[in-house]
């Protein structure tokens, strides 16, 4: 799950630098590992209809038993700093929130720790993702 995070990161650091404004996408790891893209382009509409269309997307793909989780990415602020917020749903239908803080120097983006982890007092929910 630590490939699909960080593939995850990179590509919402891609997606921050080459866009003024950042759009929501989703992508899945298959058992083999294999990240699949599954961003879909979708008419303007609001954040929640993007979101709502992009959780749709991934109950459909978490119905694949070759899908072992699929992520929703998105940008925003949280607790004063410019955040990406990544949903991870595993097939095992778990949800795994992770909020990281983000600065951009030049053509760098860095993250900073995961916010929510202060946030959950059960912290071996997250070392599924981190370990």
């Amino acid at each position: 799950m630590e490939k699909f995070l960080e593939a995850l990161k990179k590509r919402a650091g891609s997606f921050l630098l080459k866009m003024e404004d950042f759009k929501p996408f989703s992508t899945n790891i298959r058992v083999d590992g294999q990240i699949i893209d599954t961003i879909s382009n979708v008419e303007p509409c609001s954040i929640e209809e993007q979101y709502l269309s992009l959780l749709n997307g991934v109950q459909q793909d978490l119905k694949d038993s070759d899908i072992q989780a699929s992520a929703i990415v998105l940008a925003g602020k949280a607790d004063g700093y410019d955040v990406v917020l990544i949903e991870i749903f595993t097939a095992l239908q778990k949800k795994y929130q992770l909020v990281f803080p983000y600065t951009i120097a030049g053509e760098t983006v860095t993250f900073g720790m995961d916010l929510n982890r202060e946030y959950h007092g059960n912290s071996r929910k997250y070392n599924y993702i981190y370990s």
